[in-house]
């Protein structure tokens, strides 16, 4: 019967991290090993095991070496393919994983090792980051997903997971399930919420947006400003996803896959896979790698107009004849010089000499002759049409040059005569631009300038009117916000509320962020406010309307987060505070405000950790310090973005909420 494979899956990871083949071997072994093998012994150049129907074979040299898995399934055999290329000669080291079907086997996935071994440094496609989980995108982090997607040099499908309306965790378990189906094949984020997504749909236009919990994979090349065809781009609608569950994803899965597996290996890594494979069967050495690795130079092609130019101008060059070195002795000693023209010169050449008034010229495959027409149908090509009189004169002068007779001094002053003239000409040409334009430029300058000068000081003050109005009508939106609290307590049925405010409790208004902060240290007895007066007060005096908004935000999440504080103490509610303001409680927040995390790079990035590290009670913690990394955004976006990070104690020792920061957006990725 003939044999008919299949490739199901390819991965292209490129690792700088040296070496590659130890934390290769430890992840693969322990993949081999749940499929009851052991795990591949370090150094042994060629290493054989069966168990189960299950065949490995291990083939290594000192920079490179392969794994074959061979297992019988259903109607057919997989194939595991997965070879491998040390970091050699500064040049980044690279895994090429393969997965191939001979019959119907139905399991084109990634390997259970990929995930594992994603996750012992940082592994890229030549450009994007592999990452061995789905990744979360809040708002700040959407401009980098969109750069994610529109990177040249992007080899890997990106899908993108929406937020389901009918079921928040949803897109959490499904962007899993695909990150663990594509790794190394493809990179899944999904959005962390409402706000997020919304952005991100506004970014890439209607034709190209993913909701209503459905999932798009971006394929590469990706130019959100010039896509002719945007369902090249494939979407999966959340209705169907809800319907067909499993099915769906893995119908997705497949999809993401398949873009990748179908795709040739890139050029560099095409010619060091054919030497590994010499070298694994001893047909090339070492070396040989590393020549097939170093990238190959772009070669200028041969028929533009710059090529032509150089190798005319070679052409045109004079170049000395070549001159043999003396011999030596013959006793091995150094060649003596003879004197010039004496009888014992000997003058050898590389070349035939040329003829007496002949002139030696390279070959370049173009004629020697001076055809100025020639000439300026090249330089054509590569100046300006502006430039044309003053080549004219250029020509001039390599005329003349030739034509110059062989009298002492001749050709050298026509050709010193004509570069003066020419410099002069232009010399003039820029004085004339000048005089003509300068003044003109200048006055027209003058004129834009005060006109945009008025401009910006129209738009300022319009800019402080706004700011006025949107602080009074944020301010009369929290008063009818407390009178729909204090009516909701009247019509409980237990006749005041459990919190909010009782009718004879006066609206506390502040009118900055330190008024806010000084209330809540005075009576809210389950926030501690921690040392952040400075930053707070950077903002009171930098944005002094804006403030005053920004106050009445702060002090409502801060009350709510009290509130939160003494219902998990007491037992009341088990949640978190994002859970807390999720439900019906008197005293939230919008849920839109609060992020429970930091995305990734700042958890790992030392630099932004610390500014997040805040010191607490030892009870809290034993070191004194902690890094709060849930956080509320009193402003979504913009600049400045203010946040309040804080460590919620309220179901350890204290009992507490410990506010560590309020003052703008601290640093990351995005504000660097």
């Amino acid at each position: 019967m003939p044999s008919n494979v299949s490739r199901l899956y390819q991965a292209v990871l490129r690792d700088k991290t040296a070496p590659i083949s130890p934390r290769l071997r430890r992840t693969f072994g322990e993949w081999l090993v749940t499929k009851g093998l052991p795990v591949p012994e370090a150094g042994r150049a060629a290493q054989e095991f069966e168990a189960g129907g299950v065949r490995v074979r291990v083939e290594r040299a000192s920079d490179c070496g392969r794994y074959v898995v061979e297992e019988e399934r259903g109607n057919g055999l997989l194939r595991t393919r997965v070879t491998y290329a040390e970091r050699v000669g500064g040049l980044s080291g690279w895994v090429v994983v393969t997965v191939e079907e001979d019959g119907d086997t139905r399991a084109g996935h990634a390997p259970g090792f990929v995930q594992a071994y994603l996750r012992t440094a940082r592994i890229t496609d030549g450009a994007v980051h592999l990452t061995d989980g789905a990744d979360e995108i809040d708002e700040d982090d959407v401009h980098r997903l969109v750069s994610t997607l529109s990177e040249r040099r992007r080899h890997v499908p990106v899908a993108v997971v929406a937020v389901d309306p009918q079921d928040p965790q949803a897109a959490r378990s499904r962007a899993d399930y695909l990150a663990g189906m594509t790794a190394g094949a493809g990179v899944v984020v999904r959005f962390a919420d409402l706000h997020a997504q919304r952005r991100f749909n506004e970014t890439m236009g209607s034709d190209l947006s993913v909701f209503g919990g459905g999932i798009r994979t971006y394929v590469a090349p990706f130019d959100p400003g010039n896509e002719s065809y945007p369902y090249r781009h494939r979407p999966m609608g959340g209705a169907m996803i809800r319907k067909q569950g499993m099915r769906a994803l893995d119908l997705a899965a497949d999809g993401i896959v398949g873009e990748t597996a179908r795709r040739t290996l890139p050029e560099d890594v095409q010619r060091a896979y054919r030497v590994v494979s010499r070298i694994l069967v001893g047909k090339a050495r070492s070396g040989d790698l590393v020549k097939a690795m170093a990238p190959v130079p772009a070669p200028i092609p041969a028929g533009s107009g710059r090529e032509g130019l150089r190798r005319w101008m070679m052409a045109m060059t004079a170049r000395p004849d070549a001159v043999a070195a003396p011999a030596g002795r013959p006793d091995g000693g150094p060649a003596e010089i003879a004197a010039p023209g004496g009888p014992e010169a000997a003058v050898a050449s590389a070349e035939p000499r040329p003829a007496d008034g002949e002139r030696a010229v390279p070959d370049t495959g173009l004629s020697t002759g001076l055809d100025v027409d020639d000439l300026a149908r090249l330089v054509a090509a590569v100046v300006v049409d502006e430039l044309r009189g003053e080549l004219d004169a250029a020509f001039g002068l390599a005329v003349s040059s030739a034509e110059s007779g062989p009298g002492p001094g001749k050709g050298s002053g026509e050709i010193l005569r004509q570069l003066r003239t020419l410099g002069a000409h232009v010399d003039g040409l820029r004085d004339l631009v000048v005089r003509q334009g300068g003044d003109q430029l200048l006055a027209e300058a003058e004129d834009e300038s005060d006109r945009l000068a008025g401009e910006m000081d129209r738009l300022h003050t319009e800019y402080e009117i706004l700011q006025q109005e949107y602080a009074e009508a944020a301010g009369c939106a929290r008063k009818l916000q407390e009178r729909v609290r204090w009516l909701e307590g009247r019509l409980a049925r237990a006749g005041q509320p459990a919190f909010g405010l009782s009718p004879q409790e006066p609206v506390f208004e502040p009118t900055s962020l330190m008024d806010a902060l000084n209330m809540a240290r005075e009576t809210l007895s389950r926030v501690e406010i921690g040392d952040t007066d400075a930053e707070a007060s950077k903002l009171d005096l930098t944005y002094p309307t804006l403030a005053r908004v920004w106050a009445s935000k702060a002090w409502d999440a801060l009350r709510a987060l009290d509130a939160f504080a003494q219902a998990r103490s007491s037992g009341e509610f088990a949640g978190g505070f994002f859970e807390w303001c999720r439900s019906p409680a008197a005293l939230t927040i919008p849920a839109g405000m609060v992020a429970m995390s930091e995305s990734r790079t700042v958890n790992t990035n030392g630099k932004y950790s610390t500014r997040r590290t805040f010191a607490v009670p030892e009870e809290v913690h034993p070191s004194g310090k902690v890094m709060m990394e849930a956080h509320i955004k009193i402003r979504k976006g913009g600049c400045p973005a203010p946040r309040i990070h804080f460590h919620d104690d309220s179901g350890g020792g204290t009992g507490k909420i410990w506010v560590g920061h309020v003052g703008d957006h601290l640093p990351n990725t995005h504000t660097n």
